[in-house]
């Protein structure tokens, strides 16, 4: 066999396998397609997310600035009322604890959202990470 026929059938092998490349990932998503639907009751480990994306949001609340100390001290006690709720419904799931959890995540979350829609402006004596004002 000549280089140039080993050429062309190395250049044939690969053309066929470049052809079923797009066959083999349809097939791949047709299989996706055919599984069950997602479950999407929520579950402790959704119930931990959540809680933490809260947390997360009444932490970047408190770190914009703006927040009197009435509503910083709100924000700690819902906070921490939403920590016990989940601990609580990880140590004995219930319906109930379920339900209390939730509540407590939507009253965090809704203590930290912003008034006006919008993030504090900083104020004018904030620094950079590099200390320049």
């Amino acid at each position: 066999m000549s280089s140039e026929d080993a050429k062309s059938a190395a250049g044939c092998a690969t053309g066929w396998r470049l052809r079923w490349r797009p066959l083999a990932l349809c097939g791949a998503l047709a299989a996706c397609q055919a599984s069950p639907v997602v479950n999407t009751r929520p579950t402790p480990h959704t119930l931990i997310y959540s809680y933490m994306i809260a947390h997360g949001m009444a932490r970047g609340a408190v770190m914009s600035g703006g927040i009197t100390p009435h509503r910083l001290t709100e924000i700690i006690v819902l906070d921490h009322e939403a920590l016990l709720a989940v601990a609580r419904e990880e140590s004995s799931p219930a319906d109930s604890n379920m339900r209390a959890a939730n509540k407590a995540i939507e009253q965090l979350i809704a203590v930290t959202t912003p008034v006006d829609g919008a993030p504090a402006a900083p104020s004018t004596q904030t620094k950079s990470a590099a200390g320049v004002p």
